[in-house]
């Protein structure tokens, strides 16, 4: 987990350039040019579920979901991990705008920031929490179709960002890693917490884990 975070935060040093860096608009190119249809036309169904506005009320549908089929203590891992998100708001420090449809750098404006891609951090990091999730609190057959699903869900999303000019590719990177950072630290959090709560009858009782 250190060495991600590491990794996160030279990242974010070296992107605040007035420019994008070496091979992004190659890559970015590559990928529009080179993206099958459908992947698009599939990320164009799921991307106004993650938009700031719209991502909240998803986040609160699947926390019902896992509250309600998996119980109260994995609903609060999910909620940690919902918290971790508020990552997307480094955005606005690092004052790096999004391509445009021409694959050019073009201006900053506050509030619009593309560093990091907030599709990527909630992707990676809720997502990849309800498959963390679903091989403890699911059967293996539904968790083998959870997983799944969410790595699919996950890869589509990263790469539609790039395939659809919506990011240029380091912010999806420095999404993902800054992410990451979080799912590793709930994987950690996880038996440590429980641990914690069985020693505390109030909590224990409150959590359901009894």
């Amino acid at each position: 987990m250190g060495s991600l975070g590491i990794m996160s935060v030279v990242l974010t040093f070296f992107v605040q350039t007035n420019g994008p860096l070496y091979g992004e608009v190659g890559v970015t190119h590559w990928i529009r040019d080179n993206t099958p249809g459908v992947v698009d036309l599939i990320a164009g169904l799921i991307d106004p579920a993650l938009t700031d506005v719209a991502a909240p009320l998803v986040f609160i549908a699947i926390a019902f979901m896992v509250w309600w089929r998996w119980g109260r203590y994995p609903v609060l891992l999910l909620g940690l991990a919902g918290a971790f998100t508020g990552l997307t708001r480094v955005g606005d420090l690092v004052h790096r705008p999004r391509p445009t449809a021409a694959v050019e750098w073009s201006s900053y404006s506050v509030g619009s920031g593309g560093y990091p891609s907030g599709h990527a951090v909630f992707a990676v990091l809720v997502l990849g929490t309800i498959a963390v999730l679903s091989r403890r609190y699911s059967t293996p057959r539904a968790s083998k179709v959870i997983v799944a699903s969410m790595k699919l869900l996950i890869a589509l999303t990263l790469w539609s960002r790039v395939s659809r000019l919506e990011h240029w590719p380091l912010d999806v990177v420095g999404g993902g890693l800054m992410a990451t950072v979080g799912l590793v630290g709930i994987i950690w959090l996880h038996p440590r917490l429980r641990v914690f709560a069985l020693a505390r009858p109030h909590l224990r009782h409150l959590l359901r884990l009894d």
